[in-house]
């Protein structure tokens, strides 16, 4: 006696699951969205077809033949009702998305988290601006696969002036100065899109120009004053107003080296300076304080110190964002002490008259920037041959903060401000390098952003949560 039997049908796989469950996300989205718009008998199919295969997907031994049956109904109805949900759902979905992200990512920027990176070298050692790293004559210059990794790693772009002749490097100077400024679009715009300001440089060799272009907020002058001169300002470098080549004009010689057309006369990488995060909470629930690494837009610091008085010596004219540290607060009163022995001693004034910063008669003490810039104006006063170990240049006795000049910070409470807004005074770590408070005077409470609170980039030893 023999039996036969049909061959049960298969259970549904992983895949034919997913399938379906995506299409019934699909069906029960189409059915929140346009309830209220579709044809009743649009809507009793539509909303048929999706309990049922939302039905076989709750049993868990349903085969593969039922669900794809299933989801093929609900398909169906929707692109019958489907409207902009369906067969366009990616497009849309994207989009949807995008706009979510982007509104959380204001949200947190607005209220949590400003990403910041430092242009300039006014905190430094703190904190890093742009730095040059340059090669020598002679070195190998990396090839693409070593400036990619050094622009993952540290952030650099690499910049180099190739000989198109042969002749001595010259720099031609632009109406007295040394760069003129320009805008640069596609491809050195920033994100090679948008258009930015640049310095360009104007080289002379062999009499032809070669042009140069760095970031605005990069000193190439300081660079080329060091490498070929061996001196700090391009400004000691003799004149010469030449006429061979069928140039004339006036211009710089940078070197006796006769380059080659093709040689390299200049190469160097600029290194980002450190990309940081705002910590834009925390004022919102304590006060601002001294030491704090403070982000301020400079929108209104001008009109608040012409309000209460300041006799200040520049304008900063602009809207732009700062970082500074803060050393001193509502109703402090601060003092630029130059030990006496620095005036006798032969130490080197050109960067301004090293000090010691006294906070409420006091020397500002609690952070390292204080502590060691303190340690070296004090080692100047000693040996005006000592080097600073640390990287701190010392703070310098200027403007608002000559020496022994009292400095009081305004109180919204006191009787000649009328602004009714606390003032902050500020200043940068490296103040041999930075316009800060000394120049432009105080900070009003209300332009003062957040404090900076983590480097995130580059990959340095400042990496990781600031002082």
């Amino acid at each position: 006696m023999s039996t036969s039997s049909e061959p049960s049908e298969k259970k549904a796989t992983r895949s034919q699951r997913k399938g379906a469950k995506e299409i019934l996300r699909v069906g029960t989205k189409v059915l929140a969205y346009r309830r209220d718009l579709l044809p009743a008998g649009d809507l009793d199919r539509l909303e048929r077809s999706v309990d049922a295969l939302g039905e076989s997907l709750r049993v868990k031994d349903s085969t593969g033949n039922e669900l794809e049956e299933k989801a093929k109904a609900v398909d169906e109805d929707l692109q019958r009702s489907g409207g902009i949900y369906y067969h366009r759902k990616s497009l849309f979905e994207n989009v949807e998305m995008l706009l979510v992200a982007a509104i959380v990512v204001i949200g947190i920027r607005s209220f949590f988290l400003q990403p910041f990176v430092i242009p300039t070298n006014s905190m430094y050692p703190s904190f890093s601006g742009l730095q040059p790293n340059v090669y020598e004559d002679g070195e190998e210059v990396p090839g693409a696969f070593g400036r990619a990794a050094a622009k993952i790693v540290r952030g650099a772009s690499h910049f180099q002036l190739k000989a198109e002749s042969s002749g001595n490097l010259y720099l031609v100077l632009q109406n007295g100065g040394s760069f003129r400024y320009e805008t640069s679009v596609f491809p050195n715009g920033k994100f090679f899109v948008f258009p930015t300001s640049v310095r360009e440089y104007v080289f002379e060799i062999g009499g032809k120009e070669h042009l140069l272009r760095v970031p605005v907020e990069f000193d190439l002058d300081e660079l080329l004053a060091m490498k070929f001169a061996g001196v700090e300002d391009l400004r000691d470098l003799p004149l010469i107003v030449t006429q061979d080549h069928g140039f004339t004009g006036r211009r710089m010689k940078l070197s006796d080296r006769n380059y080659k057309e093709g040689e390299i006369a200049l190469a160097f990488d600029i290194l980002l300076g450190d990309a940081l995060f705002v910590d834009r909470m925390s004022y919102n629930f304590v006060t601002p304080k001294t030491g704090d690494p403070a982000v301020f837009r400079t929108g209104t610091i001008d009109a608040f110190n012409r309000e209460i008085g300041t006799p200040v010596m520049n304008l900063i004219a602009e809207d732009k964002y700062y970082i500074k540290r803060l050393v001193g607060e509502p109703g402090d009163t601060l003092e630029m002490r130059v030990p006496e022995d620095i005036f006798t001693n032969g130490t080197n004034l050109v960067n301004g008259v090293p000090g010691v910063l006294y906070r409420n008669g006091k020397p500002i003490d609690g952070k390292t920037a204080f502590e060691q810039n303190r340690l070296y104006a004090e080692a100047l006063a000693k040996d005006p041959n000592a080097t600073s170990v640390s990287g701190y240049p010392a703070y310098r006795a200027e403007g608002l903060l000559s020496n022994r000049r009292i400095l009081k910070v305004p109180s919204k409470s006191s009787p000649d401000n009328q602004t009714g807004q606390n003032g902050y005074y500020a200043m940068g770590d490296n103040s041999t390098d930075s316009l800060d408070g000394r120049a432009w005077g105080f900070v009003p409470e209300q332009e003062i952003i957040g404090r900076a609170f983590l480097i995130y980039y580059p990959f340095t030893k400042r990496w990781g949560i600031t002082n």
